[in-house]
């Protein structure tokens, strides 16, 4: 499954530079644990590996190059793919891994750069495309407003679009939908949600594994 090719009209975020991306890799071989019980290490590296490259290829589709997407990570296989690909990388100096302090930085970099706006996105969104990240990114113009992508069950949250200084406020986690509508009503923020099933959909249990490798035939390729 690839991505649609890069369309001849530019999407309105190819004309926001002030947009982007942020994308934590916690890395292939120790990325996607909770996928133990599906499959073995080797396995998991290879789908992290196709995870990550098509996660690139969508983002390079949809703003035109990686120039304003930037990849936080530990992992030197990760640095050496993203640089060949023209996307900036900053090293999550901590360890263990850890989702918020990783976009935090991605974020504090981009904003350094001139960011604006920032979407945080995830690398394990096998589904999604161009159209989703234009439909999640479509209000990002607008100021002290946040656009939330939850996950299918409601209750986590699979990507974030909002204003570049708030990167150090940031909740991932068990429970995160929640908490993120609660810190823009307490900041007076407004809200949109983007539950479009490209970016509700995650590979993260066994059971989203399952259901994926069901309905997609590529699924097979990373066991």
């Amino acid at each position: 499954m690839r991505p649609a090719r890069k369309r001849a009209e530019p999407a309105a975020s190819r004309m926001m530079p002030e947009l982007w991306a942020v994308v934590p890799m916690r890395g292939f071989a120790r990325g996607k644990t909770r996928l133990a019980g599906a499959l073995d290490p080797a396995a998991r590296t290879r789908l992290n590996r196709w995870l990550f490259a098509r996660t690139l290829d969508v983002i390079e589709a949809w703003r035109g190059d990686l120039a304003r997407c930037v990849i936080v990570s530990r992992c030197p296989e990760v640095y050496a793919i993203a640089a060949r690909r023209g996307a900036p990388v900053v090293c999550e100096a901590q360890d263990p891994s850890d989702q918020n302090r990783a976009a935090s930085a991605g974020g504090e970099y981009a904003l350094q750069q001139g960011a604006a706006r920032l979407v945080l996105l995830p690398c394990d969104l096998p589904d999604m495309t161009v159209d989703a990240l234009d439909a999640l990114t479509a209000d990002a113009h607008r100021e002290r407003h946040m656009t939330i992508a939850p996950d299918m069950a409601g209750t986590g949250t699979n990507a974030v679009v909002l204003d570049a200084q708030a990167h150090t406020n940031l909740c991932f986690g068990a429970g995160s939908y929640a908490r993120y509508l609660a810190w823009a009503e307490s900041r007076d923020w407004t809200v949109s949600v983007c539950a479009r099933p490209e970016l509700t959909f995650d590979l993260d249990t066994p059971e989203d594994w399952a259901a994926w490798n069901a309905r997609n035939a590529l699924g097979s390729s990373a066991r």
